[in-house]
């Protein structure tokens, strides 16, 4: 597997169409207010992540992806949770969630612990949603903790016009090192300046590659940092 940071205009091109043909072929249940504009700003502004089986793999092969910013380079996206007793740099806000495969969307979360614990993150945002359907669970599994009540969330409604309620989330402290020593102990290597990370699949489950019919994972939020460094990293062995 690959996960791929995409930085050029074409790339980032692809991975909005690919996110909206998931999201059409999920029937997602909800969409952004017409006048939001923070999905654009995400997709502008954010980091692009997108997940390969093969690293020479097109754009268009992509199986799920993921868009994340530190909030030093933009706010997060709602005002809860405060945050402000860590450094900008080093708080994370994830994104944009969507997979084609099955699987592949916690592929996408494995590569972002990855990438999390190479750049010494210090805590992990999301908004998953929560109402009209639970998304929160991934996340609890991962150990994130819920930070505060659910928010209306002012950016999205539902397909008939109703509120989505999303479910502030944070993983930090010694949770996200736990969490990221597992992810390391896997192994894994990075290249093109960490802009490439590849690991084996190790989970027993197997996504259905390629471009598959029918996606299963689609969230408002995942997690994820990237930089660029000029060095290959070895993870350690897999236990």
């Amino acid at each position: 597997m690959e996960l791929r940071q995409l930085t050029s205009e074409r790339e980032r091109r692809i991975f909005f169409e690919r996110m909206e043909e998931a999201r059409a072929k999920r029937g997602a249940g909800f969409r952004e207010r017409r006048r939001s504009s923070l999905a654009k700003i995400h997709l502008e502004y954010g980091l692009l992540y997108g997940l390969f089986e093969h690293d020479d793999d097109p754009p268009e092969q992509m199986m799920s992806g993921f868009v994340m910013h530190d909030v030093a380079s933009y706010p997060q996206s709602y005002t809860r949770p405060d945050l402000s007793h860590l450094p900008a740099r080093s708080v994370f806000e994830g994104g944009e969630l969507w997979s084609f495969a099955k699987g592949a969307g916690l592929l996408a979360q494995h590569g972002a612990l990855i990438v999390a614990g190479l750049m010494q993150v210090q805590a992990l945002l999301v908004y998953p949603i929560v109402k009209p359907s639970d998304q929160s669970g991934p996340y609890a599994r991962s150990n994130f903790v819920k930070a505060g009540d659910p928010i209306a969330w002012p950016y999205g409604e539902t397909t008939d016009g109703g509120d989505v309620w999303v479910q502030p989330m944070v993983l930090e402290g010694e949770a996200l090192a736990n969490v990221v020593e597992a992810v390391f102990g896997r192994g894994f290597t990075t290249s093109d300046s960490m802009r490439r990370i590849r690991f084996d699949n190790p989970f027993p489950i197997q996504p259905t590659l390629s471009r598959p019919a029918i996606p299963i994972e689609q969230h408002l939020g995942t997690v994820a940092s990237a930089a660029p460094h000029g060095h290959e990293v070895n993870g350690a062995a897999q236990a």
